[in-house]
């Protein structure tokens, strides 16, 4: 895997993701007051709680898996319309500008480069028991209401890093603290001794929260280290598209596995 400082191995581990994955959650509901679920305000006819549930699968290129790993895994070329949709929320957030620091969106290329060198993960709304419970599907669209989130694990000097993305069509579910709690457990079976996370920008005010609330250690503040769409000293309200840069402050989350315990709730 390469990274600024040239390329960064994997780590070694005698531990199997098959121990952890599939995980499964349940989703913050909001109620129509009939008992139906309601996911982006609209209640679809006949869900009911078990609409609540969500499944985390390992997504990568490979198809050189054991029997084990085929379980927990998705397999990038038999689902390009999934990977299409994760490209198109990734996208709309770099355009959006507080949160990313890419200042175009990425091509099918440069997204598969920046998302899937290392390893990578995606929460999907249903409870699966298996990958090959999850049907192919035509086109990005039809991943609309399923497609929840999704990260990245990658080496960090070499510790590792993450990326996050919340589909903000599903916002307010709780999948933010679903993906973070996920995150804290598949690192150290992927042999990582601890994570940092470089550059969160003081703008991305849901993410700052999240990782104080989950107990990540708040290790420094990089000044000006982003230059944001949206964030200048003009209209604050500005849309996406407008021109209107800032730079903005970066905070670093750290958490050491060795000495800092994962919460056993966190499995809840």
């Amino acid at each position: 895997m390469s990274s600024a400082y040239g390329a960064i191995a994997r780590p070694v581990s005698d531990k199997s993701l098959s121990s952890i994955l599939p995980r499964h959650a349940t989703l913050r509901q909001h109620g129509n007051g009939n008992g139906a679920a309601v996911t982006n305000g609209i209640a679809a006819h006949g869900e009911t709680a078990a609409a609540a549930a969500a499944t985390l699968f390992r997504i990568t290129s490979s198809n050189d898996l054991d029997r084990a790993s085929h379980i927990y895994t998705l397999i990038k070329a038999a689902h390009p319309s999934l990977i299409a949709a994760m490209h198109q929320v990734f996208n709309e957030e770099v355009k959006r500008g507080d949160t990313y620091p890419q200042e175009f969106v990425l091509d099918d290329t440069q997204f598969d480069n920046y998302f899937f060198s290392g390893d990578s993960f995606v929460l999907l709304k249903g409870h699966y028991r298996d990958a090959c419970e999850v049907q192919a599907r035509a086109e990005a669209k039809d991943w609309t209401r399923d497609l929840l989130g999704y990260f990245y694990v990658k080496p960090n000097f070499p510790i590792c890093n993450g990326g996050f993305i919340v589909n903000p069509v599903h916002r307010g579910l709780g999948i933010g603290g679903i993906l973070g709690k996920a995150f804290l457990r598949v690192v150290p079976i992927i042999g990582y001794k601890a994570s940092m996370f470089n550059l969160v920008f003081v703008s991305n005010v849901a993410s700052i929260k999240l990782w104080r609330r989950l107990g990540f250690q708040e290790i420094g503040r990089i000044p000006k280290a982003g230059r944001l769409r949206g964030q200048g000293p003009g209209d604050q309200g500005a849309s996406s598209s407008d021109d209107n840069e800032g730079y903005v402050d970066a905070i670093q989350f750290y958490w050491d596995f060795e000495t800092m315990a994962v919460p056993a709730e966190y499995d809840a």
